[in-house]
């Protein structure tokens, strides 16, 4: 379960310097690629507006949708890992986060400059090519640059 928000909010940097740190931790916990991006009204889950959502992705050698067996579920295991620190630290900062599994997850880590997507809708990034996987999005109000 996700935790209670810091009632501190953490003194801040330019959104810029607080995006960098965001993803330097994302690194720190494991993520190959990380990618901010500008969320809109249309954007809202549950009732809930974020204004940001944080995506990281991770190498993946195996398609996790079509490898059930530990190979295609370590990608998993770390995206998961990673996007429920970095929440976790978000909310240790004094605001809102939440980490949850985004039908549009690939759509968002193209909107944050990540990749592009192919013709069937899978993200095809410069360093990974289609063989990555992207991890629980992080929606938050922490104030960040968009990348993309």
């Amino acid at each position: 379960p996700e935790g209670n928000v810091f009632p501190t909010r953490t003194e801040l940097h330019t959104p810029e310097i607080t995006s960098s740190h965001v993803k330097g931790m994302a690194e720190y916990f494991g993520a190959e690629m990380t990618g901010i991006a500008r969320l809109t009204p249309a954007d809202t889950r549950d009732g809930e507006f974020f204004p940001f959502a944080v995506i990281c992705a991770v190498h993946a050698d195996y398609d996790p949708r079509k490898s059930p067996g530990i190979g295609g579920q370590v990608p998993v295991q770390n995206g998961l890992f990673i996007s429920f620190v970095l929440s976790a630290w978000i909310r240790e900062l004094g605001y809102r986060a939440s980490a949850a599994p985004e039908p549009d997850a690939e759509k968002l880590a193209a909107r944050a400059g990540l990749g592009s997507l192919n013709e069937e809708g899978k993200l095809v990034t410069p360093r990974f090519g289609a063989n990555v996987h992207v991890a629980n999005v992080i929606r938050t109000d922490l104030p960040l640059a968009p990348d993309g």
